[in-house]
């Protein structure tokens, strides 16, 4: 037969690399060495370790000092079989208990017992070394009275699952109680004195509970309680009320987070409540519930947890608060401040623009004027033939130009003061895209750009020839500017009810913040590098408020810097 001493050390070593392996599983432990079967020995409890089959194959010192047995009359075992003292009926409500929850335990959980009550004898061990564990004929002696927690431990390395009893001992606490107990008969046993104290406290208590409730419902105070164990919420009717919900509603905490809280405040919800109850603090969060009748209020809820002893939640209660006029009001508020701060950002975005516009239109309008006047000069001062035909091309030119901008001005100013009109009658947008792109040809190919116009479908809209030209014309010259080489291409077509008109070019291209503001008055948008591009910012705005006024959309497309741009002008279709 193998000595006691070494089976007892070869279940310390066992359950010491079961505590090891949960160490390596768990990384937020240290790694330092760790004596586990040690510290199980020294634990200031008493505690039972179980195999699958209840038997008991660790106990610690502290248990075997509290029952007063040795390890060696414990192991292997049945806890069913073990300190069997006490009237039947004792030993069979603590039988029953041990055999529901060990057989009802799941892996990492914990049930604490009822007070169990343990007539143990004076002297519980015989001459021979066996346990006295006799029923009802063994010695009687003080009532001792425990408490056990069974949890069930994760299996490990292929092994069963293992059970762990923690034994507490109350008798102490219990005597205690009774003690008091008999202290308060002492003084109930003054018949006058119990019912005037009790008569007055009733008083005192309905009155403070009349005060209390006409605070809630001056204050449309709703109060709660949740239980953690079912998830059920006990709310009074102004609670209910603050939620929408009838008097007579059932409500549940996953009917709170699921159906009453809106679908996108659920997880700040959530994580508040969590946050609170973890720390052992109160929480309090504002959401947005709608009501049967469709309206949404604003609620705030606080609460706080209260816990046992030994930290486990017990209960949560709290109030809620209707705060609907109050958030209503700050998130007008909030609104304005950001309306404000958009309306500021866009007046200095305006401000840098015109100062911009201004720089820019000095400087467009001298570049033309200058050679206007440097060719008229010489056109003084030279009697060459061959000069005066390339003089009056130059100033034919930037005569151009300059009228160019002049217009571009002009209209801008009509657009801003809402005296742009156009005279709508039928044309060929087909044929007139033709036109625009024969007369941008030669200036096309002065740059080596291709110009391909091959797609130009027949389609009749509703327009204004002179102001749709000048469309037409913008977006061209705007894609030949941006494109150093390669092609742009002009193509209409007829999809359904409407006609598109697309200006395609090979060029610069566009990021996404520029994509964004292509279409705003004055600006202008050139990649880092590519050097400074002549004209006002006014083209694509212009381009723009004119497609508005015959009832189109444009949209511009780019899919980056260096990757070329598309404007699309879509029109209805004339019938």
């Amino acid at each position: 037969m193998p000595r006691v001493g070494g089976v007892r050390e070869r279940r310390l070593k066992r359950a010491g690399k079961m505590l090891m392996d949960s160490r390596h599983q768990n990384p937020a432990r240290p790694s330092h060495p760790f004596d586990a079967a040690t510290a199980f020995e020294s634990l200031p409890d008493a505690y039972l370790i179980l195999n699958h089959r209840y038997e008991i194959v660790l106990a610690n010192a502290r248990y075997l000092e509290l029952t007063g047995q040795s390890l060696s009359n414990l192991l292997g075992k049945s806890i069913l079989d073990v300190n069997q003292f006490g009237p039947t009926e004792q030993r069979e409500a603590r039988r029953a208990w041990l055999g529901g929850v060990l057989h009802e335990l799941s892996a990492g959980e914990a049930k604490w017992s009822p007070l169990f009550r343990y007539e143990m004898p004076e002297s519980r061990r015989g001459d021979n070394g066996s346990d006295n564990n006799g029923g009802s004929d063994a010695p009687q002696g003080v009532p001792r009275y425990w408490k056990i927690k069974a949890s069930r431990l994760g299996a490990h390395h292929g092994q069963g699952g293992q059970i762990a009893l923690r034994v507490s001992e109350v008798t102490q606490g219990l005597s205690d109680y009774e003690r008091d107990q008999r202290e308060r008969a002492k003084l109930r046993s003054q018949a006058q004195l119990r019912l005037l104290l009790a008569d007055e406290a009733k008083a005192q208590l309905r009155e403070h509970q009349e005060r209390f409730h006409l605070a809630l419902a001056f204050s449309q105070l709703g109060a709660w309680e949740l239980d953690p164990a079912t998830g059920v919420i006990e709310c009074t009717d102004q609670c209910k009320s603050n939620f929408g919900l009838v008097a007579s509603s059932a409500l549940t905490e996953q009917r709170l987070l699921e159906e009453v809280v809106h679908p996108d405040d659920r997880e700040r919800v959530r994580e508040a409540m969590h946050q609170g109850l973890a720390s052992h603090e109160h929480f309090d969060v504002d959401y947005r519930v709608g009501w049967a009748s469709g309206a949404i209020r604003w609620i705030l809820v606080r609460g706080v947890g209260r816990f046992t002893p030994d930290g486990t939640l017990s209960s949560v209660i709290g109030f809620t608060l209707d705060i609907t006029a109050r958030k209503e009001v700050e998130l007008e508020q909030r609104e304005i401040a950001a309306s404000e701060k958009r309306a500021r950002e866009h007046s200095e975005r305006l401000a840098m623009a015109m100062d911009h516009f201004v720089t820019t239109v000095s400087h467009e309008l001298r570049s033309p004027l200058s050679a206007i006047l440097s060719w008229a000069d010489l056109l003084q001062r030279a009697a060459d033939p061959s000069h005066v035909t390339r003089a009056t091309d130059v100033i034919r030119r930037n005569a151009r130009q300059l009228s160019h901008m002049v217009d571009d001005l002009l209209d801008s100013g009509a657009i801003v003061t809402g005296k742009l009109s156009v005279n709508l009658q039928p044309v060929d947008l087909g044929a007139l895209a033709g036109i625009v792109a024969e007369d941008m040809r030669m200036h096309a190919e002065a740059k080596g750009l291709q110009l391909i116009a091959d797609d130009l479908t027949s389609a009749m809209v509703l327009a204004d020839e002179s102001r749709m030209k000048q469309v037409v014309w913008n977006l061209v010259s705007n894609a030949v500017k941006f494109c150093p080489q390669g092609r742009v291409t002009l193509s209409v077509r007829a999809e359904g009810e409407r006609v598109e008109l697309a200006v395609h070019d090979t060029g610069l291209g566009l990021d996404g913040e520029s994509l964004e503001r292509i279409f705003e008055r004055f600006q202008q948008f050139s990649p880092e590098g590519s050097g400074r591009v002549a004209g006002l910012g006014l083209g694509l705005w212009l381009v723009k408020n004119l497609v508005d006024l015959h009832g189109g959309t444009i949209v511009a497309e780019s899919p980056g810097l260096g990757q070329g741009a598309t404007f699309r002008v879509r029109l209805p279709v004339y019938r």
